[in-house]
């Protein structure tokens, strides 16, 4: 299990006490992401989101990455109050989860005791499928690699103070930065630009960085709502 320290006691309480399983560990997500167990897991509830931290507010697709590291069979559901965002479900689809539910349809014991013995669906698709686009996004993107790359570079920092824009420093970033993510070149309103650019800008980089890293505060899953028919 790797989720918050409250619905994390509860949902081993819940799974505990199933019969059939064996729940090995309770984790948060810094100690998932490091944690050594992960080839002898058959199943893992990984909560997308930690609201709470200032680099990447969706942790859980580094641990989900760690356990597709060292497991290719385990069974990996990602819950999430923010089902509807675009750049998580991306994400996960690129870490390779399995599964992708709204916390509201795993929020009572039966529910859960089922998802995690026989889960369906999978990772859904974005729902405005020109969001991505509009942060140039393609299928040949790597969105978690440019997040891995900006985070080790210290990116948004830096981009926040951006000094010297125009210099050959910053041009080098971008083009170090593009080879990890493949970024199309796009406009702040979403449009190819009027000239040939072979890279994405520093405020392309920037929206597009807010966009992956961000959970969104506005938006019609903001309320923790899922969108969804229970």
């Amino acid at each position: 299990m790797v989720v918050d320290d409250i619905s994390r006691t509860g949902i081993v309480h819940i799974l505990t006490e199933t019969p059939g399983l064996r729940v090995l560990a309770g984790l948060d997500h810094r100690t998932a992401a490091a944690w050594p167990g992960w080839a002898e897991v058959d199943v893992a509830v990984v909560d997308a989101a930690d609201e709470r931290r200032g680099d990447d507010q969706f942790p859980g697709v580094a641990v989900v990455q760690a356990i597709r590291q060292v497991n290719g069979r385990a069974t990996i559901i990602v819950l999430t109050g923010h089902f509807l965002d675009g750049a998580v479900r991306r994400r996960m689809r690129e870490a390779k989860a399995d599964y992708f539910y709204h916390r509201s349809q795993l929020s009572d014991a039966a529910r859960l005791r089922a998802t995690v013995l026989d889960p369906a669906g999978s990772v859904p698709q974005p729902l405005d499928p020109e969001e991505e686009i509009r942060h140039g996004v393609s299928a040949h993107s790597r969105v978690n690699a440019a997040v891995a790359y900006a985070l080790a570079e210290d990116l948004p920092e830096r981009l926040r103070e951006r000094a010297n824009p125009r210099s050959r420093a910053w041009e080098r970033l971008r083009r170090e930065f593009n080879q990890h993510a493949r970024l199309a070149a796009m406009t702040s309103d979403g449009r190819v630009p009027d000239r040939p650019q072979d890279l994405p800008s520093l405020p392309q980089i920037s929206r597009f960085l807010a966009w992956a890293t961000r959970v969104k505060t506005r938006g019609p899953d903001s309320d923790g709502s899922s969108g969804l028919d229970d």
